[in-house]
């Protein structure tokens, strides 16, 4: 097997050579068609999944049973940690909305892993805690912050998430459609086409069919934090 290279960079992170290897020959591979759901919330967790290629969206639904799109998983994404705990479900549900591979460990080979590799585990704690936080950072921001600003801030997680371009240059965040971004953030498709033309006349993004360019990351930033936001009059 070939050496992990800056894919498995945040999951193997504090390995020693050839460590990762080991724990990546434990996995098998998977190939998900164009959605393909790989599980549903509420289904037994019964493996731990690393995204290799393509992409997963993850969606949860409301008590009115609409789906709510939570976050894009890209290639070096591990997912589906509550598998390391007994009797655990999957809080949300995955889809390929591409054709993907992910990497699986089934739940009986978890406890040997990190029994074996205490990396392993701390790894998988910490980016736990870092979807953790963004899931909470969302609730706060649907409760107390403006469309514009909830916008913004979706923009910038998804050009982190699964964008593309030179740190603080141009962002290209592809097949992401603007109903994704209404549900992300939790407005209507009619205020993110208007929001997103007020934008585009400012220079700050170049909607398109199915992707946009983020032209200038830093306004879109301020807008986030409430600086230079349109007149927001549609908070839901």
């Amino acid at each position: 097997m070939a050496a992990p290279s800056e894919l498995y960079e945040r999951l193997f992170q504090g390995f020693a050579p050839g460590e990762a290897e080991r724990v990546l020959a434990g996995g098998a591979p998977r190939v998900l068609r164009r959605g393909e759901v790989l599980f549903r919330e509420g289904e037994p967790a019964t493996a731990l999944y690393l995204v290799e290629s393509g992409r997963i969206k993850l969606t949860q639904l409301t008590a009115d049973g609409q789906e709510v799109i939570m976050r894009y998983l890209a290639p070096g994404d591990a997912f589906a940690a509550v598998a390391l705990f007994d009797r655990s479900t999957y809080p949300v549900a995955a889809q390929a909305t591409e054709r993907t591979r992910v990497r699986a460990w089934p739940r009986e080979v978890l406890p040997g892993l990190v029994r074996d590799h205490p990396r392993f585990e701390a790894n998988l704690l910490r980016i736990v805690s870092t979807h953790t936080r963004e899931a909470l950072s969302r609730l706060r921001e649907l409760a107390t912050e403006a469309v514009a600003q909830r916008l913004a801030r979706t923009l910038l997680r998804l050009g982190q998430q699964i964008g593309r371009g030179e740190p603080g240059g141009p962002i290209l965040v592809e097949r992401i459609s603007q109903q994704d971004l209404a549900e992300i953030a939790g407005t209507s498709v009619y205020t993110v086409s208007r929001t997103l033309a007020d934008w585009q006349e400012r220079n700050i993004v170049e909607p398109g069919r199915q992707r946009l360019l983020i032209r200038d990351p830093e306004a879109l930033a301020g807008i986030a934090e409430g600086n230079g936001a349109i007149p927001d009059l549609h908070r839901a």
